[in-house]
């Protein structure tokens, strides 16, 4: 399967794109829903040991999707706010990496409105805090003209939006 990694901060859309684009052969590996399948009690922000047996999952279904005949996408939904981990996950797995990238207000926003946890507002802060560019993000806008980042940029500066 070919893989496609969309990462951002928590609220910036990387579910809803993903469920919006995957065609009925694709396959969306999403952390929270993994967790959520291994018997989690909340949606986000997951308790341990759930997150350490979400993220084993996690991989092995991106190692198994890797290696899968099949046509289809498999999407890779991670928040990766470091370049080198989207550089790492890109070459590893030969995978296009989008950046979903609203801006702060927006993801907030979005947090309070979908009555997202405590502490996803802090995670949304410290995503923005740790975010760099790296050269071979693209604009989910290339997927789907409604998620295109604001300006047609990648790199924003949450300061302009």
């Amino acid at each position: 399967m070919r893989i496609v990694v969309l990462a951002g901060p928590p609220c910036s859309g990387k579910t809803t794109l993903a469920h919006t684009i995957a065609k009925r052969e694709d396959v969306v590996l999403d952390y929270d829903h993994i967790a959520q399948a291994l018997g989690s009690p909340v949606e986000w922000i997951h308790p341990e040991p759930y997150r350490t047996q979400a993220e084993q999952h996690m991989q092995a279904a991106i190692a198994q999707a890797y290696h899968h005949p099949a046509h289809g996408t498999a999407w890779v939904l991670r928040t990766a706010p470091h370049p080198t981990s989207r550089q790492a996950l890109a070459q590893r797995w030969r995978a296009q990496m989008y950046v979903l990238n609203p801006g702060k207000t927006v993801c907030e926003q979005r947090a309070l409105d979908t009555g997202r946890p405590r502490g996803t507002r802090t995670r949304i802060g410290q995503w923005y805090h740790r975010y760099q560019p790296w050269l071979g993000d693209l604009d989910p806008g290339l997927l789907h003209p409604d998620w295109a980042n604001p300006r047609g940029t990648v790199a924003l500066d949450p300061g302009t939006v």
